[in-house]
């Protein structure tokens, strides 16, 4: 065995990813965990909206990570499915008119993709709103 294989055996495991463990996931998650313990401390109501910022912040990228690829997949499945390239040019063909005999299967499209962006971005909407 090379001395680069036996250097090799005390790496993470890397499964399907050309990154070593931790994930980027993992690391968000630790930072995060970090700062939500640090809002329970002692700090000054300036500081705990900070830390709140901050940790909001990092959800919203722990979450990005976690669902980029599938969400990616469903944007561009819809996007396939309506001959379009982009957000930018669905928006401007439904500001145009292209799909004005078609609203309800664009409303239908539209929301799959707001509700991706809503779970990311803020899944307590979903909750706040099931409970009304």
């Amino acid at each position: 065995m090379s001395l680069h294989e036996k250097m090799d055996m005390a790496l993470p495991p890397r499964g399907d990813t050309p990154y070593d463990a931790p994930s980027a996931h993992q690391l968000i998650e630790a930072v995060n965990l970090l700062i939500s313990e640090e809002l329970g401390g002692e700090n000054s109501p300036t500081q705990k909206w900070k830390l709140r910022i901050a940790s909001n912040a990092l959800g919203i990228a722990s979450r990005e990570v976690q669902n980029i690829q599938e969400d990616r997949r469903t944007l561009r499945s819809i996007l396939d499915s309506l001959q379009m390239e982009s957000e930018k040019d669905l928006s401007e063909a439904i500001r145009n008119g292209a799909f004005d005999d078609r609203l309800e299967d664009i409303h239908a499209n539209l929301v799959q993709v707001v509700n991706k962006k809503l779970l990311v971005a803020n899944p307590s909407y979903f909750i706040d709103r099931n409970d009304s």
